[in-house]
Parts: structure tokens; sequence; C-alpha cells
């Protein structure tokens, strides 16, 4: 078996004097699917959050591919490569399959305010790179 490219070692997560993970450890490999499972309640959502930045951890720590990432911004975590799903996706029912894909490529031009007034040539050079 590969050495894991997710890596969590005694994560904890509270929310005032609830833990809702309480020293949770584990490891995924490269190139396996991996599910976790339990009732409601369990820490499932809490730990996928924590995982991806969104709930600040108050023990433990998290590797990803090598970087520790626990104390990282969503928005550093994704760049690292990890990125999170939800389970009922919400695409933008005008647009299609494609044109909702392109959103998620990172460091776009128009996702700056002005951008689309100041440099829309940019904006579509952009996304014929990006669907190229």
């Amino acid at each position: 078996m590969n050495a894991p490219i997710l890596q969590i070692e005694d994560i904890t997560a509270v929310y005032g004097e609830f833990r809702a993970v309480d020293k949770a450890s584990l490891g995924v490999s490269e190139g396996t699917i991996t599910g976790l499972i339990g009732p409601n309640g369990a820490g499932k959502s809490t730990l996928f959050n924590a995982i991806a930045g969104e709930k600040q951890i108050a023990s433990g720590s998290i590797m990803f591919n090598g970087t520790r990432i626990d104390r990282l911004s969503p928005d550093r975590i994704f760049t690292c490569g990890l990125a999170r799903t939800f389970q009922i996706p919400r695409p933008f029912a005008e647009m299609t399959v494609l044109e909702n894909l392109m959103l998620a490529a990172p460091d776009q031009a128009g996702e700056a305010f002005w951008a689309p007034i100041v440099s829309p040539g940019r904006i579509r050079r952009q996304e014929r790179d990006i669907l190229h």
C-alpha cells in the first residue's frame, strides 16, 4: 500500500464545550476510494470541514501531499490540490455542464469586481485558455 497522501493525526474539533471530533486519525492513500460512515452527529461533516479548512481544529494535524494544511485558509488548501465537494451539488441551472466546470478554474480575472469593465479582453482570453 502507498504512503498516505492525506494524513490526519489526533484531530480534535470543538464547538464550545462539545467535542464534535475527538482525537480522530486516518490516512488516505493516493488512488484509493475511502468512505467515512457513521450516524448523524458523529462528526463526519465537522471532520470534512476541518480537512477543507472551514473548521479550525483544537488539536492535531492534517498533512496533504507532505504539506501541513490545518493552519491554511480554504483557498490555500484548494491551491495545494485538495478540494471539497458536497453531497447535493447545486449547479447554475441556466449554464451548461462545461460552463459550470469552468467556474472552478483558479485565479480568474473575472473574479475581480472591476475586471469586466476594465479588462473584458483578458477575461475572454482566459476563458478560451480554460477551454483548451
